[in-house]
């Protein structure tokens, strides 16, 4: 196999979350943060050769969404161009592997949507098996109920153990900036706070909010003068499982175990343990212990470090959740994090999930130097 080519990411930003912008469509709250990179890269749009944006016009309440979106990110003259209905970390992904194949050498990410011109859990009801599941009416909070109590039956993971996940992510959270909730809540407080859907409580369940995230990546020999600290992606994998729920063991990730290893392998790692931060896509806190099982690393203990940007406990917007995580990556590995920063990061796992029951798992690897020479 022919040597793969060093990319990174050089710019990263991300509007506040917020449970309703009341003023603005969510084109106009995606333009300040592509300008944002733009200027961070200190370089005008004619400088990016390709985008690629995740969004869903479901989630953002009116059609054509993605459209008006392109005239915010600098569509003319004519760029290279691709609109995914996924979180905006698989677009990054497919931007990557379009990298690695030559067709460019910049590439400009973005995610957008505004989850409060939406009902959330109505639309995702549209990504279970249509035949069987979705007639049920089952909605994102419903299934996961069911992923929580499966795993709690097979591990013996009990409801106080949930709310400790959920207060390490509200006190993280209360130092980012960008969090929807910043404010440390003890985990007996969490642990009072009424159903949602048994085994899941109202405090261990994240707000959905309007957001907009941007980012660029770059090839090497463009990075460097775009960035004085880039963050390298070492490894990278995505791995889909059955739409079904019942046809795989939901108390599991038999996707993001895969995804996992083949990331970490393609970085040169033997285990997650091997890097300082991790952030996950992690909407629950079962789901944050199925996915520390999958990846081989202990819930419990502080390092590597946990979502220290408060992870989507503290804000869930839709569509790009997964792509905050991979713009926290960079952040820690850049020396952007300022007040939730992690001291002597080199390493960072960013993980991003779709669909239910974490049925398709995303994992990048970065670095904060080149992986190949």
């Amino acid at each position: 196999m022919s040597r793969l080519r060093n990319i990174a990411v050089v710019a990263f930003s991300q509007a506040p979350i917020v449970a309703r912008d009341e003023h603005r469509v969510a084109s106009e709250i995606l333009y300040p943060e592509v300008r944002s990179v733009l200027d961070q890269c200190d370089v005008e749009r004619a400088a990016i050769d390709y985008q690629v944006a995740g969004s869903a016009d479901y989630i953002d309440g009116r059609p054509f969404g993605f459209v008006t979106a392109l005239d915010v990110m600098g569509s003319w003259p004519a760029k290279q161009d691709l609109h995914l209905e996924m979180d905006a970390a698989f677009a990054a992904y497919y931007a990557w592997v379009r990298m690695q194949a030559g067709d460019c050498d910049t590439a400009l990410v973005c995610g957008y949507g505004k989850n409060s011109e939406g009902e959330p859990e109505r639309v995702l009801n549209l990504e279970l098996d249509p035949y069987y599941q979705a007639p049920l009416g089952l909605g994102p909070s419903a299934t996961a109920a069911l992923q929580a109590s499966a795993y709690m039956a097979r591990s013996g993971a009990t409801d106080r153990d949930l709310a400790e996940i959920a207060a390490r992510n509200r006190a993280a959270g209360a130092k980012n900036a960008c969090a929807q909730l910043r404010e440390a809540v003890p985990a007996a407080t969490l642990a009072a706070t009424p159903w949602v859907v048994e085994p899941l409580r109202r405090g261990y369940l994240p707000p959905y909010g309007d957001s907009a995230v941007c980012l660029v990546l770059a090839a090497e020999g463009k990075a460097e003068r775009m960035c004085d600290r880039p963050a390298w992606v070492h490894g990278v994998d995505q791995r889909i499982e059955m739409q079904t729920l019942g046809a795989r063991d939901v108390s599991r990730s038999a996707g993001a175990r895969l995804a996992a290893e083949r990331a970490l392998a393609m970085a040169g790692l033997a285990s997650a343990n091997e890097v300082d931060v991790i952030e996950l896509c992690a909407t629950n806190p079962a789901e944050e212990l199925i996915l520390c099982e999958a990846i081989g690393v202990d819930a419990a203990a502080a390092t590597p470090k946990k979502n220290p940007s408060g992870g989507p406990l503290c804000g869930h917007p839709l569509m790009m959740t997964g792509l905050i995580r991979l713009g926290e990556a960079f952040r820690q590995l850049s020396g952007r994090a300022g007040t939730h920063a992690v001291p002597n990061v080199r390493r960072v796992i960013a993980h991003a999930a779709q669909g239910h029951c974490l049925q398709q798992n995303l994992f990048f690897v970065l670095g904060s130097e080149r992986r190949w020479t």
